[in-house]
């Protein structure tokens, strides 16, 4: 009787060449997506900093009429940061001090650069009456790249996805 009850017994559970096989394919599976994943982490960075700087272009656009005084949105390659500055009438720069008035690092492995006419310049200046100097600035991290076009008769930003040219 006891003879019969061990033959009858079922083992449950996985052999070692099934939980083998299963782990292989898990790994395969991850090692496949690791890179999907990166990709789409750097994508989110590059716009996130397009967007913030998108941003503090509007301020800096508000913050000219509101106070009615020029205001400029300025790029510094060094420290990889924009910051806005009220233009005083001798033509320099008052640094606002508020945290909303200056943008975050940006990443070294993301391209940013401002320009017009053709020519990268580090400021765009937004004036009391609405307007603006026209600027376009790139934010990019191939195969990412976004482009904020400046509209000289409103100053108002208008941000775009698109592939990144080099």
């Amino acid at each position: 009787n006891r003879k019969s009850n061990i033959e009858n017994r079922k083992c449950v559970g996985f052999t070692l060449v099934e939980v083998i096989l299963v782990a292989m394919v898990l790994g395969l599976l991850l090692t496949a997506s690791v890179p999907r994943f990166q990709q789409t982490a750097q994508r989110l960075r590059t716009e996130q900093t397009a967007f913030a700087l998108t941003q503090l272009l509007r301020y800096a656009h508000e913050r000219a009429v509101i106070q009615g005084s020029p205001m400029a949105w300025v790029w510094d390659a060094q420290a990889r940061r924009a910051r806005v500055a009220k233009v005083e009438e001798d033509g320099q720069r008052q640094w606002l001090t508020e945290h909303v008035s200056r943008s975050r690092p940006v990443r070294e492995d993301i391209a940013v650069a401002l320009v017009r006419d053709g020519a990268e310049v580090e400021a765009v200046a937004f004036f009391p009456d609405g307007t603006s100097e026209p600027a376009t600035l790139h934010v990019a991290h191939r195969p990412f790249s976004y482009t904020v076009t400046v509209d000289a008769a409103t100053s108002q930003p208008h941000l775009t996805a698109g592939a990144a040219t080099e």
